[in-house]
């Protein structure tokens, strides 16, 4: 009998394992980046721009971008511009770094046109990320995607000038903080 005790307790005390507590990180850290590419006119209103973006947010666990932004883009082709302000969400559903990532932006544009005209329209982008190296305090990438401008006609001395949406497709380099 002692000898079946002595065995039962040796084989209790090797199932029985400590468990030491995981530490889950979840800190939401203050980020932001900068943008830089070009947007090709899909619309054929000869309007492909050379862009630049600048944003601002947070990230935490599955969302590595929530927050706000602003852009400018110069198109080539005249002295049009165009002025997009935007909300931003970037994530690639995990918490851990992964190739891809989607980002979505929804806000307004505001567009200067000919003769000195101005306006403000809707401004939606969905694009598909590949991140290109990550560092301790930086992440750079490549973004390829659509993004929609809307435009409205202008009535100038009696005369209708036609402004109809843009819908372009655009690729950019960017790095955040």
């Amino acid at each position: 009998m002692r000898y079946i005790i002595a065995i039962l307790t040796l084989v209790s005390a090797l199932c029985v394992r400590a468990e030491q507590p995981v530490e889950v990180i979840d800190k939401t850290l203050f980020t932001w980046g900068a943008e830089c590419g070009s947007t090709i006119d899909m619309s054929a209103h000869d309007m492909s721009s050379v862009d630049f973006n600048a944003s601002f947010g947070l990230r935490r666990n599955w969302l590595s971008f929530v927050g706000v932004g602003a852009g400018a883009n110069v198109m080539v082709s005249g002295s049009y511009r165009s002025y997009p302000l935007f909300a931003v969400l970037r994530t690639d559903f995990s918490r851990f770094t992964r190739l891809l990532f989607m980002d979505v932006r929804a806000g307004v544009s505001v567009n200067y046109l000919e003769n000195n005209q101005s306006q403000t329209g809707a401004y939606a982008s969905a694009a598909l990320g590949v991140n290109l190296a990550k560092g301790r305090t930086f992440r750079s990438y490549i973004l390829a995607g659509y993004a929609y401008y809307g435009r409205k006609d202008i009535v100038l001395e009696e005369v209708v000038m036609p402004y109809e949406p843009l819908h372009t497709a655009f690729i950019r380099l960017g790095v955040a903080f």
